[in-house]
């Protein structure tokens, strides 16, 4: 399992990496909101501790970029803000924990075990035999049991099209999947969905006309 601790303060990732040293988890640390992004969409976590306070920006903002991209990630809010309506504003963004500082250390070990258990062997099987399966967990895709990889677009694109439970139109898939710094077009989503379906099968992604694009999950 692979952890993400994004805070800017040195002696707090520190004391997150000792607290959680003997489950063997890895951690990947950030102290800025540029550098957790780029990591968040480049790589695969199981949960992400999130510090609201970064110096380039707001964690809040960063979590709803992540919602709004498809990132499903736990997220497990680590702030000096703790009113009621701080901690509303940080699970109404798409935190799936929040704990304020100061913090106890039992209780934050706690808080991450329950997120990360949460969050163990989650797979959506799609397509119609359900031979594609997409580990919620890590992002790994695979049919029959064989890796299959994709990019980091096709992934936002086909986490994207899972959450929704229901059919994207091309403006809300490119919302969702694309790329601040690589703008895309309706073209290009149509690309993606050609690629999915060539690498996946063309029973994964369904055209619903007038409506967009849905995947034809198996558990459905």
């Amino acid at each position: 399992m692979r952890l993400l601790v994004v805070d800017d303060h040195a002696e707090l990732r520190a004391g997150v990496r000792s607290l959680l040293a003997q489950d063997h988890i890895q951690i990947s640390e950030a102290d800025t909101a540029d550098a957790a992004d780029t990591l968040a969409r480049t790589q695969k976590f199981s949960a992400i501790v999130l510090d609201l306070g970064l110096p380039d920006g707001d964690g809040l903002t960063l979590l709803r970029q992540w919602r709004k991209r498809g990132i499903s990630t736990p997220v497990l809010v680590l702030s000096a803000r703790g009113a009621p309506d701080e901690r509303a504003d940080g699970m109404e963004a798409g935190a799936d924990d929040y704990l304020a500082k100061p913090y106890h250390a039992r209780e934050l070990v706690a808080r991450l075990q329950r997120l990360l258990s949460g969050n163990r062997g989650t797979v959506v099987q799609l397509g119609d035999g359900g031979q594609v399966a997409l580990d919620l967990s890590t992002g790994a895709v695979s049919i029959g049991g064989a890796s299959v990889s994709l990019s980091a677009t096709l992934r936002r694109a086909l986490s994207a099209l899972v959450a929704a439970r229901g059919p994207l139109s091309k403006d809300a898939l490119l919302d969702l999947a694309g790329d601040a710094l690589e703008p895309a077009t309706e073209n290009a989503v149509e690309q993606w969905v050609r690629r999915l379906r060539s690498k996946l099968g063309n029973d994964v992604i369904v055209t619903e006309p007038g409506l967009g694009y849905r995947v034809n999950r198996h558990d459905s």
